[in-house]
């Protein structure tokens, strides 16, 4: 009666959990690095550091540039670790949906080839 209610379970509403807790992952991670923001503010000085805005000349305006191209490198080299990241994690979450369904076949399986003797 276990292994029924487990097979059940697994081929009707453990799919579904598991394709939410895909889909939370994916969101958690997306907000994570921010990437939409990023990419908004992908020229803006980094941390936001007007520095030398009161004054004039070029100091202050080496000051602005040399924020603003950190600023950009660092946004840049993020949003595509980030973008890295969640391709990835797709990725890995399309193959394991494909897999859910021959899971607990595999199990079975491989319990059947061990009894047989099966050596890979």
């Amino acid at each position: 009666m276990f292994m029924v209610d487990m097979l059940t379970w697994w081929y009707s509403r453990g799919w579904g959990v598991f394709v939410s807790g895909l889909k939370t992952r994916l969101r958690d991670s997306a907000d994570f690095f921010s990437i939409g923001q990023l990419l908004r503010t992908l020229f803006k000085p980094y941390r936001q550091i007007s520095a030398g805005t009161s004054g004039g000349g070029m100091s202050g305006f080496l000051d602005r540039l040399v924020s603003r191209i950190v600023g950009f490198f660092v946004r840049f080299f993020i949003i595509i670790f980030g973008a890295i990241a969640l391709f990835v994690e797709v990725l890995v979450g399309v193959i394991m949906i494909v897999l859910w369904p021959t899971a607990p076949v595999l199990i079975i399986a491989g319990v059947v080839m061990t009894v047989m003797g099966v050596k890979l």
